[in-house]
């Protein structure tokens, strides 16, 4: 199972915000602090077929599509052309019933949390962010999470709210819906064509 973090690649280009040439962003944007749709897609991927999609192949989908031209990943851009590249079925969803029906019949998802709100702190990230939910299994979603590190999860506001097992995270569908509240679409529902027979 391949696990790709963004946080290995400080020194890899990722130039984004495209609307603003001399932003942050485009001169200095790299992996490691904008790449997290990349990753997530890299995993979707290795996943559901017997191909790789590298960061390197994957950043060109993203700069050639405009998926790019926001800070980060625009993944309503992205997914699309991932998925017809790997012929993927693909549907977005912001419910939480359809996210699990997909992981049980085989396909994974990229999950869309949104961060900090009023009144909420943001357990996968303060601000935006992708991972991967490859299964769902005894009321927990397995997670790849592209910004994980040993002690992501062990904050005062973040710690208790996943179960960890090295780099594997696994989180109740409630604390996922409670954490992608402020984001539509919620999830990116991949699966292949004949698990949908």
């Amino acid at each position: 199972m391949l696990f790709v973090n963004q946080n290995d690649y400080p020194d890899m280009s990722y130039p984004t915000d495209t609307k603003h040439p001399d932003s942050e962003c485009m001169t200095h944007g790299t992996i490691e602090n904008a790449g997290c749709g990349l990753c997530s897609c890299c995993m979707v991927i290795d996943r559901l077929t017997m191909e790789t999609l590298t960061l390197e192949e994957c950043r060109e989908m993203s700069m050639n599509s405009g998926a790019n031209h926001e800070p980060g990943t625009d993944m309503e851009i992205l997914a699309p052309v991932v998925a017809e590249a790997y012929d993927l079925h693909l549907e977005t969803s912001n419910n939480m019933g359809e996210l699990i029906e997909c992981l049980q019949s085989g396909g994974c998802a990229i999950l869309n949390p949104g961060g900090d709100r009023e009144g909420y702190h943001g357990l996968f990230t303060s601000s935006g962010h992708y991972m991967t939910a490859i299964s769902y299994h005894n009321g927990e979603i397995l997670i790849l999470d592209p910004s994980w590190s040993e002690t992501k999860f062990q904050t005062p506001m973040r710690k208790g709210r996943v179960r960890e097992a090295g780099c594997l995270v696994y989180a109740t569908p409630e604390v996922i819906i409670e954490d992608t509240e402020n984001r539509r679409p919620r999830y990116f529902l991949f699966s292949r064509e004949c698990d949908r027979k």
